[in-house]
């Protein structure tokens, strides 16, 4: 979605839950963050200095804020999880995820800033809290199979599920502008270019059936 001039929304901002599909309330939040960033970008510009590629970042950053992006991973990897379990697995993790408080499982059900509990999700202190409770619900059996899948996704995921729980590794990438100088190209030519399309002249141009050409 970086260096791009076309905002995606929904579905093409990856806005869906990653482990429930949870999507509309999700975008009609999102669609008024991104639609606030981009009003502020227009304001703070005149019609002759608009720069599209910062309003449209502004947008993404607004969407996916590095504690969105946080959020966002924790959420990957239960889905990733949940697609690895068998049946037994999926009743003894869905049996322990309902015997938490509703505060904690409708947070995570959430996934978005705004949302009903999602408050209890925003920060990795709050997301390992979380993971704890539900850790020690779940049958022994899924339990321990969640605790070989974490190291095991950590080693071939990377760092992203360890950066949603701790406060280490730094933040995610961020989606905030900045200039991005292979695609400036040759200044000169195109000021020259933009010099001459505007000196032309306009003329009408009359359709002619392909017949008579």
């Amino acid at each position: 979605m970086r260096d791009q001039r076309i905002l995606g929304v929904g579905g093409a901002a990856a806005m869906v839950h990653p482990s429930t599909g949870f999507h509309l309330c999700r975008c009609l939040m999102g669609a008024t963050d991104a639609a606030r960033a981009i009003k502020e970008e227009l304001l703070s510009s005149d019609k002759e200095t608009i720069n599209v590629d910062r309003a449209v970042a502004s947008a993404y950053h607004a969407l996916w804020s590095p504690d969105n992006i946080r959020q966002r991973n924790f959420a990957v990897y239960g889905g990733e999880f949940l697609m690895t379990q068998d049946v037994v697995g999926l009743r003894g993790f869905f049996d322990g995820f309902f015997k938490l408080p509703v505060e904690l499982w409708g947070g995570f059900l959430a996934g978005w800033p705004g949302l009903a509990y999602n408050k209890n999700h925003e920060t990795w202190f709050k997301r390992i809290w979380y993971g704890l409770n539900f850790f020690v619900k779940i049958p022994w059996p899924v339990a321990l199979n969640m605790a070989g899948s974490i190291v095991t996704y950590s080693v071939t995921e990377g760092i992203d599920l360890v950066q949603s729980v701790t406060p280490f590794f730094g933040k995610p990438y961020s989606f905030e502008y900045e200039r991005n100088t292979d695609r400036v190209g040759d200044v000169t030519v195109k000021k020259e270019a933009l010099a001459m399309i505007k000196e032309s002249k306009v003329t009408e141009e009359i359709p002619v059936a392909l017949e008579e050409l």
